[in-house]
């Protein structure tokens, strides 16, 4: 049994090397065949079963036999039947599409191919048109230099001349100091004589005679003492002005309706001596604007269009004096404002 399992491997191993010998001897008649008379072509493939190595099909009978025996005749290739081998077809793979196309010329079956070329024609339209001549054009760029030693003149001001300053010395509030009473550049006037009997009855101790305050002139010279002066300088500065602001182009004129005067309170006889006869006092009737407008206390108090305005200037005199009076206060004071330096320990008096 070991025996003849040993001659059925040596039979077998015999037609393994007789297949081998085979293969090499059908390369070697290929490779001796002659050159072929037109160019190499690939072969279309087999749309069949590809051909496969046929091997007998033997008993073990036949396995002995061999072994003892080998048989000599090689293995061939057997080609699945039914399917046509075509070696002289005309198949060739088309060009791709895109900037190359093709021509067809001799009957060598070559292709020329070439490269598509757009040419571009220029003309007096698709020319650009000349840039414009800068306006810095023609003008040369000098460097700037620090050295300053060529200049005769410094970029320093000059100085101002020595009585220069005294122009604006003399000036408090954008008013000259020439024409100005008691102490304060606006106030405008003269100085005068102490008449009277002050403390007791008629009369001012240092009357000063008022002929503008504050840029705005007055009517008629008002005929008062300092203090009085300057209470109305504040209220013309402070609270005319501001209320009145740019209508009819600014104030131009206070009308002085009454000033320094020896009497009684409201003119009634055996009243009180009133404060006009002690210089203290002054009655406003009217204001008049730049552009000739006036405004007067008796009609524009209550109209419509200034009584804001009118309302606005009497209460800005409360402070700057002791008593200010209107029309609100009593009949008497229908057409004016009356206002007056007298204190009271309770604080001004405003009706």
């Amino acid at each position: 049994m070991t025996i003849e399992r040993r001659n059925a491997g040596r039979g077998l191993g015999s037609l393994v090397r007789l297949g081998f010998c085979a293969a090499l001897l059908f390369s070697a008649s290929i490779s001796a065949a002659e050159a072929p008379s037109v160019s190499l072509r690939p072969v279309p493939r087999v749309t069949g079963e590809a051909p496969v190595l046929a091997m007998a099909v033997v008993d073990s009978a036949t396995l002995k036999k061999t072994a003892e025996a080998p048989d000599a005749t090689p293995l061939s290739i057997v080609t699945p039947a039914g399917v046509p081998v075509h070696t002289g077809a005309e198949i060739r793979p088309r060009p791709r599409g895109g900037l190359f196309h093709e021509q067809e010329v001799a009957a060598d079956s070559q292709l020329e191919v070439t490269r598509m070329v757009t040419r571009i024609h220029f003309n007096s339209d698709t020319r650009p048109t000349a840039r414009p001549v800068h306006p810095l054009a023609g003008y040369s760029v000098i460097p700037a230099s620090a050295n300053t030693a060529s200049r005769s003149e410094t970029t320093y001001p000059k100085a101002r001349p020595a009585a220069f300053g005294k122009l604006f010395r003399n000036r408090a509030g954008g008013y000259s100091r020439k024409g100005s009473i008691c102490g304060v550049n606006g106030i405008k006037g003269t100085v005068k004589a102490s008449f009277g009997n002050p403390g007791r009855g008629c009369g001012i101790a240092n009357p000063v005679r008022v002929t503008s305050i504050a840029g705005v002139t007055l009517s008629q010279p008002a005929t008062i003492d300092c203090e009085t002066a300057k209470a109305l300088n504040n209220w013309v500065e402070n609270g005319i002005k501001p209320a009145i602001g740019r209508k009819g182009g600014g104030v131009k004129e206070l009308k002085v309706a009454a000033h320094y005067s020896c009497r009684n309170r409201n003119n009634r006889s055996g009243g009180r001596l009133s404060e006009h006869a002690k210089g203290n006092a002054v009655d406003i009737s009217a204001i008049r604007l730049n552009n000739g407008t006036e405004l007067s206390v008796a009609s524009d108090w209550r109209s419509r269009k200034w009584s804001k305005t009118m309302r606005e200037i009497h209460r800005s005199a409360c402070g700057p004096f002791g008593t200010v009076l209107g029309p609100n206060a009593d009949r008497y004071h229908q057409d004016h404002f009356h206002v007056d330096t007298a204190r009271y320990r309770s604080g001004s008096y405003c009706r």
